[in-house]
């Protein structure tokens, strides 16, 4: 890829995608769990189809950015605050909107919701596939599971630098993500497959569809059967974004 740049903040690293062509609108990719950027190189590039995704969004004039955000990151504080980092730098030195596009998949549903819920004016669209929405449903189904129980609960305590095991219960769980209301939220896009296992249907995507629905808010949220590929799970996310660009 020709454009791209490599950089560190503190000990993460992170990268840039620049389009030949700039519409002035940016995306912010936030990955799941272990979608790692190194020095010459992310993870993002070595999914086929993750590439063909970022290549599109390139062609289209966006200027696209991601983050390692600490490997397992689970929606932290720490790996929110190098994502708020990240866009201040890039907005500093490339002639952007400030009102960016959020792509996240997975965990990185967590990440979206806390810039959403802290910094509402900052996000133009957010787009989401298959997202974690609610650590404490995710919490009560690993608990279920012995054998993978303590290994997220280690991973809980890496990322948000917990001293011991005693610290993740329920109740720290469920303060963890702010909940959105109708007055934060920007278009909202959601695709998921009907027999999602490791975040399902039921206790993430449509909770949060009800929740806001609630409040006032309705959001797009569309079932897609498991045939479906990532790149067909992403590339509505093209018009989507497109449709929220009128007003700068």
């Amino acid at each position: 890829m020709k454009h791209v740049r490599y950089f560190r903040i503190g000990d993460q690293w992170n990268v840039l995608y620049l389009p030949e062509q700039p519409s002035g609108f940016a995306v912010c990719l936030i990955g799941d769990n272990g979608m790692t950027v190194t020095s010459n190189s992310s993870e993002w590039l070595q999914h086929p189809e993750k590439e063909k995704f970022i290549q599109d969004l390139l062609k289209r004039g966006y200027t696209v950015f991601a983050s390692s955000l600490y490997d397992k990151h689970w929606g932290s504080p720490k790996a929110f605050e190098l994502l708020e980092h990240l866009y201040h730098f890039i907005l500093k030195r490339e002639i952007l909107n400030k009102k960016i596009h959020l792509f996240a998949e997975g965990a990185g549903g967590l990440l979206a919701l806390k810039w959403i819920s802290s910094q509402p004016g900052q996000i133009r669209s957010c787009y989401l596939v298959n997202p974690c929405l609610s650590l404490s449903s995710y919490y009560e189904q690993e608990r279920e599971n012995k054998l993978y129980y303590k290994r997220f609960v280690k991973e809980l305590e890496l990322a948000y630098d917990l001293p011991s095991e005693r610290d993740v219960q329920e109740e720290w769980v469920q303060n963890q993500v702010p909940a959105l209301t109708s007055g934060q939220c920007p278009p909202l896009s959601i695709h998921c497959h009907v027999q999602e296992k490791r975040f399902p249907l039921q206790t993430h995507s449509r909770a949060l569809q009800k929740q806001l629905a609630a409040d006032g808010c309705l959001i797009n949220l569309r079932i897609h059967s498991n045939e479906r590929s990532f790149y067909k799970e992403a590339q509505s996310a093209f018009p989507f974004y497109q449709k929220y660009e009128d007003e700068l």
